[in-house]
């Protein structure tokens, strides 16, 4: 249950952080994004230290890995959030963050529920598979069919084969990919 709940968080919030990019006001996103990551820094500070943070310690202790620090996944992707506003258009980082929330959620839901097959890292083909299908068609009204299919199948690659966290490769990737398409 408890990676679960970590990923029901992760695609919850997540879609929240995506949609503040669709907000028309120049530099918002920035803003928020920034704001999270210093607030954010702060709280794991806080709890490295031994603190007690009401609500948040209860949170971290509910739904963080083993051997990690607290906080780092929601901090890899705000970081990435807080990158890709900047790096690429708000469409475009859109996308990018989407594009995270969705395909690392439901592959790892997908793959701890039905996943058999184990490919590469750990992950299986049946998670992998229904994290390119999610994105793919969460793409869809976004994106052109050919554009949603290439967005898809390169972020379920590099979520696949990335040897660091894929909270920080999976935004960028897309990104990338989305700018460089015709």
């Amino acid at each position: 249950m408890h990676e679960y709940g970590r990923q029901v968080v992760h695609l919850v919030f997540g879609l929240g952080i995506a949609s503040i990019l669709l907000v028309p006001v120049p530099g918002l996103a920035v803003f928020i994004y920034a704001s999270g990551l210093l607030g954010g820094l702060m709280l794991i500070e806080a709890l490295l230290r031994g603190w007690y943070v009401p609500g948040i310690t209860e949170i971290i202790g509910a739904l963080e890995r083993e051997n990690v620090f607290p906080g780092k996944g929601t901090v890899y992707f705000v970081a990435s959030a807080l990158f890709c506003s900047v790096a690429f258009t708000p469409q475009v980082a859109f996308v990018a963050v989407l594009s995270l929330t969705v395909l690392d959620s439901v592959a790892t839901l997908a793959g701890l529920r039905f996943g058999k097959h184990r490919i590469i890292n750990g992950k299986t083909l049946e998670g992998s598979s229904a994290g390119f299908f999610a994105l793919f068609f969460v793409l869809l009204p976004v994106l052109s069919l050919p554009a949603a299919f290439v967005v898809a199948a390169i972020a379920t690659l590099a979520e696949l084969l990335s040897p660091i966290d894929d909270n920080l490769v999976i935004p960028l990737v897309a990104g990338c990919v989305l700018t460089l398409l015709p």
